[in-house]
């Protein structure tokens, strides 16, 4: 009878004595109390389900105050309200399409589906993605189709496609190659780096397939140099009819597999890129391809829809080779070739009519490598003011390149720069810097120091642009001095994918950077060495489609701010950025008629719905 009264109790909710005789404070809820309290916040919350419409019209209204204070703070705001009816149609069609090809072209719908081996990510990896979005997406076709403006961060030697380079040198009977390593074994020919260059036609040719073979060029006596005609031949010999050409060419390019591979790491793949852009060098430095290249490049942009750039020489070496080998192109030399090259070019526009399509021709922006000791950045300096004061409008400004996880941060040459913002001011001339910047994960300027961030350099120096900006928002403060300057970033989005600083476009921080209001332009970097094997370089059209596809928040106004900006931000000067606006105001307008017309009913079949 105790042990049941004590159950009682508990039951109740009342202390029960223990068999020491003691009661201790521990209350047991009675379940009929549990039932009831959990029947009135059953019946609580549907009563206010039914009854809170002052709470949804308060929560609604002030979710649609964020987002209005949001929208008036936005980077396109100017651009979305200026937007023409024809425009705001075009984003209607262009942003179903793009929503469409997410979910069906790519596939990758979330569930928790294993997805099938045909499943990619829009805004996935780029190599991955490339024939893909090349072959199938009208997302991609209508950015070909983009009024790019001005393209501001292209490096000289990466505009046209490793197979017409190769092409063209067939044509050059004293065309040399040289090997780092004899290529003997089969590892030889996967870790060797390959440069060209014109030499003399007496040159001796050696066996680079020899074991007595010496890469070592600068030695005295040195003779590295193996006719490419010959080398073709004794490769071809060697390999079974391996083609030569596309051995080479696959050594100009980044693969997927060097890109993606597990195994690769941010030095190696900066290594492999280095490697490639040597192997270019000497396909570009001479005479007559020099001549071509300025003609072809143009009409590379054209059909690009570029229609004006600044382009980045590597000018470093002080002279390229005349066609016979023997005779120097020097600077001033190659500065008359590009002028005379963009002159015919634009008079042969002019007499078709096509003019609109490229005004402006080209600038150059001097580059100097960042790796190197301070008396020879004083000649590179030297240099490029004697270049302005002789070509005025063709130099347009000053940089420094490299990778920035290696020395040295811009600071170094603190005192060789600032000299050199003081002769400019003596001289009357103006040759702004254009620094690569903040195209790294550590942002340490090469160094084990944080302070040494390239960022910090190009607020101080006053850049009117920097290339890339990757780690930009790490520095709160350098932000708001990006904004208030402003200072323009050149993104170049997948150059940074490649070269390992986010996996895909949705990781790029253009997003954040732009809601920042910090004013930026879309550029390809170097294009000829981001393409998949079977597919064209890359290019500009493929920058704005990246950019159309990494951010659900982007849409056509945003692309023509982004115009807008790199017309703004170019070194035209006010009578031609005036132009550049107006042509660009005719073709936006005809571009979207376009998309109208192309895909509007296209567009009204497909079941999208915003959500």
């Amino acid at each position: 009878m105790k042990k049941r009264l004590g159950l009682k109790r508990k039951l109740r909710g009342k202390p029960a004595p223990k068999e020491d005789g003691l009661v201790h404070d521990v209350k047991i809820v009675d379940p009929m109390d549990v039932d009831h309290v959990a029947m009135d916040a059953k019946q609580s919350f549907a009563t206010h389900l039914q009854t809170q419409s002052d709470s949804i019209r308060r929560f609604d209204d002030h979710r649609k105050q964020l987002l209005d204070a949001e929208s008036r703070v936005s980077w396109d705001r100017a651009a979305t309200l200026s937007a023409t009816s024809l425009e705001k149609q075009a984003q209607s069609v262009l942003w179903r399409i793009r929503e469409d090809e997410r979910d069906n072209l790519f596939g990758n719908k979330a569930s928790e589906q294993i997805p099938g081996p045909h499943t990619l990510d829009m805004g996935g990896q780029f190599l991955t993605n490339k024939t893909r979005i090349e072959g199938q997406s009208r997302v991609f076709q209508i950015a070909r189709r983009v009024p790019k403006g001005c393209h501001l961060h292209l490096h000289f030697n990466a505009e046209i496609e490793p197979p017409k380079l190769i092409e063209k040198a067939r044509e050059v009977p004293n065309m040399f190659i040289r090997s780092t390593q004899p290529l003997i074994e089969e590892k030889d020919f996967a870790e060797t780096e390959m440069v060209f260059n014109v030499m003399p036609d007496n040159t001796e040719s050696v066996d680079i397939f020899s074991r007595d073979y010496r890469p070592e060029f600068r030695a005295a006596g040195a003779a590295p140099w193996m006719r490419w005609s010959i080398f073709i031949r004794e490769f071809e010999a060697r390999r079974g009819g391996e083609d030569a050409e596309e051995w080479v060419r696959r050594k100009m390019i980044l693969s997927e597999e060097e890109v993606y591979g597990l195994s690769q790491t941010t030095n190696g793949i900066w290594a492999r890129f280095n490697q490639a852009t040597r192997c270019f060098k000497g396909l570009l430095n001479y005479e007559s391809i020099y001549k071509w290249y300025i003609s072809a490049a143009i009409e590379s942009m054209i059909e690009d829809g570029v229609m004006y750039a600044e382009l980045r020489p590597m000018l470093l070496d002080k002279s390229i080779p005349r066609d016979d080998g023997i005779e120097k192109l020097w600077h001033g030399d190659q500065m008359r070739l590009i002028v005379s090259g963009v002159e015919a070019k634009k008079a042969e526009l002019r007499n078709e009519g096509r003019l609109d399509k490229f005004p402006f021709g080209f600038k150059i922006i001097y580059c100097a490598p960042r790796s190197i000791p301070k008396g020879m950045m004083q000649t590179e300096i030297q240099d490029c003011i004697k270049l302005k004061q002789e070509f005025p409008d063709l130099i347009c400004g000053f940089d420094l390149v490299g990778a920035e996880d290696r020395p040295n941060h811009i600071g170094y040459y603190r005192d060789e720069l600032l000299a050199m913002m003081e002769t400019c001011k003596d001289l009357g001339i103006t040759i702004p810097f254009m620094f690569h910047a903040g195209e790294t994960l550590l942002d340490s300027g090469g160094s084990k120091n944080p302070a040494n961030s390239n960022l910090y350099d190009a607020v101080l120096f006053n850049a009117k642009r920097i290339g890339h900006g990757f780690s930009l928002l790490k520095h709160p403060v350098l932000v708001e001095e990006f904004r208030k300057r402003p200072i323009c970033i050149e993104l170049c989005p997948t150059s940074n994918e490649l070269l390992h600083l986010c996996r895909n476009i949705k990781e790029h921080p253009y997003p954040e950077i732009l809601a920042m209001g910090i004013p930026c332009t879309v550029n390809s970097d170097n294009p000829s060495l981001f393409r998949s094997f079977a597919r064209n370089s890359n290019s500009v059209s493929h920058e704005f489609y990246q950019i159309m596809v990494g951010s659900q928040s982007m849409t056509i106004h945003g692309w023509r701010q982004l115009v807008e900006w790199s017309i703004q931000f170019s070194c035209l000067d006010d009578k031609d950025q005036a132009q550049a606006r107006d042509i660009i105001k005719r073709e936006w307008e005809a571009f979207c008629g376009w998309i109208v017309d192309t895909y509007g009913a296209f567009a009204d079949g497909l079941d999208v719905k915003m959500g």
